[in-house]
């Protein structure tokens, strides 16, 4: 049961809203002007806007990237293969390191792109690009310089420059001759024209460009072309066609040069080392080669016996490994000082043979450092990708140094057993006659040191083959091209936004106007409060002249008082004999005295005879709405002045229509309105006419209206449209419930012609004789004015 009592209620919140959005959608119809309007305004802004609006130009380019690990390649180094880290390039990361700042800058930097030039005009200025007439060069540092903003006017032969602001906040004037150096703040800067200097004024723009380039990372894309791909779509948004496509084709070649450069920083480091060393030899060769030829000049020898030269040979051989083997404890003690060293610069290039599991070591300790360096272009020490990475690096650092220790060992005892066997040889030398052992040494220095020279040169060799050889891995398969249409404002884009905001916008007023108005707009908000019928509607009245009751068959009014007459006779069928109407409001203004003076009027119909009682002792207006003053009425009636025959005024132009004014103003109108006196002249007016209409004051804000419920045989509560808050029925409709009145009516009034209320609850008639022939142009927009409001 109870569930099928809330699946009731469901339904009927359901219904409800429907028919709240049915409704919505009549009320946007209704106001179709102001949807015309709205769409009329949203064409005009967009055509403003587009005329104005900057237009964006994109373009773009295709690079492609060699990847290891999407793409095996047969000629891979043998020594990286054993690598334990994976030298492949990560795509993000090469994404990134595209847009990274530091390589904007050079690309900004170098090609005067953070230099931008204007022709001003009145509305808008327009940008020159490539041929502006005037061109600034900065003669300080152009990476350092800062934010400048330049109106240049030539004037007789000179440049005046006016500096509109810059990162100080000041300003400064001044006159230049073309050419001519000026310092504006820590930057120097000269001014040259590319021709005749021009008549106007051009705007010169200098932007930082460690700041520019910041800013211009949001206006480069990245993308894969698809997931198995190593190609990288670039894009790049510029106001300026032509400086997308040269700005996107130099970021490019910047990129590939740093690619180059950071895989010829080991050659370079190599070859640069060597160099010194060869240098260094060679000059020692040239000493002991002098020294061989003064010693065979002096002692006349030309040769040495056979066991000389068997132990020349044998010392000879001794030495090279003796050599060698503390060149390869050399170069482990290089390899242990670069790993024990973090600021050493990668890559390291040791001089001697190093084996294949170190190689890889290696290998992987400058993978990690490479790829650190180039996620710390675009992360944040604290990210946890950059923290991964120097736990790597240092995990590969400890290694390194097991390793190195290890071996070292095992060479030492390789070195000790070498050098027992030279120490034996040169005993053997020492038997040898002195001239003998002499030159067998220089010979024995000669050999050591040419060795040594004749396999540094063969490195330096490699070296340089290697420099050489080196070339960009990625390669630009598509340059970017110069767009030909703007990426933005999209024109449909623009337009469709417009008007959807412009009738998004109509339909919030629509919205706000009807279902958030604050004020009363139609019967069914008035029946939900008091639960009654509404007994008339009555429509707004063009402005007549005061006590203007005519009853012209057909008007519209009439038409309406003639119903609410023959629904409140419905109201009272009960009621027998004269009858005492009171006609009240929650507030003042909402049309009580007029329905009181129109009503009384047509109750006269078929020779009945009504009285109207303005009652409204604090602010009267019925006697002064038909043309009489209130000085002489109830009040005077009350405090014995005048009899009832003396206050009864006939209104003319209405037979059987009469008044009774309100009389002085009070002090205490509740204690007369209370009083005896009160109810006596009630009953005698009764006893002379068959209507009495009392005209009270609002019962919204006093008790009069109460006062007389008991006296009365009906009240009718006038409610105005758009007028009455819907807050001040509330405590009306209280004192409804409470049974005070004995009959109780709603009169909606005021309802304003041509608007969606009589247009979408009321068919259309037409009041009145020759309407067709009164419809005027400004009658109609009259109507569209108030379908737009």
């Amino acid at each position: 049961m109870i569930r099928r009592f809330m699946s009731q209620d469901t339904a009927t919140k359901n219904r409800n809203a429907a028919i709240d959005l049915n409704d919505l959608l009549h009320k946007m119809i209704f106001h179709w002007p102001l949807y015309l309007l709205a769409i009329a305004l949203a064409v005009g802004g967009t055509l403003l806007y587009l005329k104005y609006k900057k237009p964006m130009y994109m373009s773009d380019a295709k690079l492609y990237l060699k990847d290891e690990k999407k793409g095996p390649n047969e000629e891979m180094d043998a020594l990286k293969s054993l690598s334990l880290f994976n030298s492949s390039k990560n795509m993000e990361n090469e994404m990134e390191v595209i847009k990274s700042p530091i390589l904007l800058q050079q690309v900004l930097g170098k090609n005067n792109l953070n230099i931008r030039y204007y022709i001003k005009g009145a509305v808008q200025n327009q940008e020159v690009y490539n041929h502006a007439p005037l061109t600034i060069q900065v003669l300080s540092n152009n990476l350092q310089v800062g934010n400048y903003l330049f109106d240049v006017t030539p004037e007789n032969g000179l440049l005046a420059v006016k500096q509109v602001h810059d990162h100080t906040g000041g300003n400064a004037q001044f006159t230049v001759k073309p050419g001519e150096a000026f310092s504006v703040g820590k930057d120097k800067f000269s001014i040259t024209g590319s021709g005749p200097l021009p008549a106007g004024t051009i705007r010169i723009r200098v932007d930082s460009v460690m700041e520019l380039a910041n800013d211009k990372i949001e206006d480069i894309g990245t993308a894969l072309v698809n997931r198995d791909a190593t190609v990288v779509e670039v894009s790049y948004k510029d106001p300026v066609p032509e400086r997308a496509a040269f700005f996107l084709n130099a970021l490019l070649d910047e990129y590939n040069d740093y690619t180059l450069d950071d895989k010829n920083r080991g050659s370079l480091k190599t070859i640069q080392f060597l160099g010194v060393r060869i240098d260094s030899l060679r000059e020692e060769l040239g000493l002991l080669e002098k020294q061989e030829e003064n010693f065979k000049v002096q002692r006349g020898i030309t040769d040495i016996d056979a066991s000389s030269k068997l132990a020349l040979e044998q010392v000879k051989e001794a030495d090279l490994q003796l050599n060698e083997a503390n060149l390869q404890l050399s170069v482990f003690d290089q390899v242990e000082a670069y790993v024990n060293d973090p600021t050493s610069n990668y890559p390291f290039a040791p001089v001697g043979n190093v084996d294949q599991t170190l190689t890889a070591m290696i290998n992987r300790y400058e993978e990690a450092l490479k790829e650190k360096a180039r996620l710390s272009l675009t992360l944040k020490p604290t990210s946890i990708m950059l923290q991964n990475l120097d736990a790597q690096i240092t995990d590969t650092r400890k290694t390194i140094r097991d390793y190195i220790a290890g071996y070292r060992r095992n060479a030492g005892v390789v070195q000790k057993q070498t050098q027992e066997k030279v120490n034996q040889i040169q005993g053997k030398i020492a038997n040898i006659p002195t001239y003998a052992r002499e030159y067998i040494n220089i010979k024995r220095q000669q050999g050591v040191k040419e060795s040594l020279y004749l396999y540094l040169l063969k490195k330096k060799e490699e070296a340089a083959v290697a420099y050489a050889s080196n070339v960009v891995d990625n390669k630009i398969i598509a340059p970017a091209f110069v767009p030909e249409k703007p990426i933005s404002p999209n024109k449909t884009l623009a337009f469709v936004g417009f008007i959807g905001a412009g009738l998004v916008l109509a339909s919030s007023y629509v919205y706000l106007k009807y279902f958030l108005n604050p004020r009363v707009l139609n019967k069914k908000e008035i029946e939900a409060v008091f639960d009654l019928p509404v007994i008339a509607e009555i429509y707004q009245q063009e402005a007549k002249g005061s006590g203007d009751l005519s009853l012209k068959n057909g008007s519209l009014l009439v038409e309406q008082l003639f119903s609410m007459r023959t629904n409140l006779k419905f109201l009272l069928t009960a009621q027998t004999g004269p009858t005492t109407i009171l006609l009240t409001s929650s507030i003042s203004g909402e049309g009580k005295t007029f329905l009181s003076a129109h009503l009384g009027n047509a109750l006269t119909v078929n020779n009945k005879k009504v009285v109207l009682v303005e009652l409204d002792l604090r602010k009267p207006k019925l006697s002064r709405f038909l043309g009489f003053d209130h000085n002489n009425g109830v009040t005077d009636y009350i405090i014995g002045n005048k009899t009832v025959d003396e206050i009864i005024k006939k209104v003319p132009g209405s037979e059987g229509l009469y008044l009774v004014s309100a009389g002085p103003i009070p002090p205490n109108p509740i204690e007369l309105i209370e009083g005896q006196r009160m109810a006596a002249l009630l009953d005698k007016l009764k006893a002379q006419f068959d209507y009495v209409i009392i005209d009270t004051s609002p019962i919204g804000i006093v008790s009069d209206a109460k006062s007389l419920a008991a006296q009365v045989d009906c009240a009718l509560f006038v409610v105005r449209y758009n007028f009455t808050l819907k807050s001040k029925l509330l405590p009306v409709s209280e004192s409804v419930k409470k049974g005070v009145f004995k009959k109780i009516g709603i009169v909606f009034n005021g309802i304003e012609q041509h608007t969606f209320y009589p247009y979408y609850y009321y068919d259309h008639y037409s009041y009145g004789e020759n309407k067709k022939n009164n419809v005027t142009w400004l009658s109609l927009v009259r109507k569209m004015k108030q379908r737009i409001a």
